[in-house]
């Protein structure tokens, strides 16, 4: 048997009256015929409402007009990594207009369906959203529709100031493992001159303080 729930809404009086006026024509009875009707009612609504939703966002996401061009170049200029959801909001309020549905058309639909921002977590004690920048869909994504002259000249973005995310990835990989590897020797035997030495290999120059610094870190972690 389906689960379902009990709700409690204020409606108008008049469709109410004619909602259940059709149920009962329809069945003789509102018991238990009334939640059913309710429920297909709503479910058919949600799937117009989302075709029209789908429609209409993927026409905005392929022709873009100045404002969202203008948006994600203020975005990844500023704040290429993590923003607060309430920046975006009083950019948006501020450039574009205060009416709700502009800020929903270009932070909800926009921003965050098109996957440009990523909801990450709420700041402890507010109610305000911190908000992952990505950067990368960004960038392919002016691309598209922006000379690359023009994103540096006119908008002053350079493509290789930018870290991919998987070289950022990488990156912190190779570093973890240098750190995994020096700390293994320390523990070997090996002294902090000789670990230099084999991790200048690696093409990474650190100083002895560096290294020592990096095992203690290393030690503490594996002891909690």
């Amino acid at each position: 048997m389906t689960y379902k729930v009990q709700i409690r809404v204020h409606v108008d009086p008049e469709i109410w009256e004619a909602f259940k006026n059709y149920v009962f024509s329809k069945y003789g009875t509102l018991h238990k015929y009334l939640g059913d009707e309710i429920s297909r009612a709503m479910k058919a609504y949600l799937k117009d409402s989302q075709n029209a939703h789908t429609q209409e966002f993927e026409h905005m996401i392929s022709k873009p007009n100045k404002k969202h061009i203008k948006l994600l170049v203020w975005l990844l200029k500023n704040y290429p990594a993590e923003v607060l959801y309430s920046i975006v909001k009083d950019y948006i309020v501020d450039n574009y207009g205060i009416d709700k549905r502009t800020i929903k058309k270009y932070l909800h639909d926009f921003l965050i369906n098109g996957g440009f921002l990523e909801t990450l977590k709420p700041i402890r004690g507010n109610t305000d959203l911190i908000l992952k920048v990505n950067a990368d869909r960004i960038l392919n994504y002016l691309s598209k529709f922006v000379p690359e002259k023009e994103l540096r000249e006119k908008y002053g973005i350079y493509r290789e100031a930018f870290k991919p995310t998987e070289e950022v990835k990488e990156e912190k990989e190779s570093k973890g493992s240098i750190k995994t590897y020096a700390t293994g020797r320390y523990e070997a035997g090996d002294s902090i001159e000789e670990i230099q030495d084999k991790i200048s290999d690696f093409g990474l120059e650190l100083g002895k303080k560096a290294i020592r610094s990096m095992i203690r870190k290393v030690r503490r972690e594996s002891a909690v």
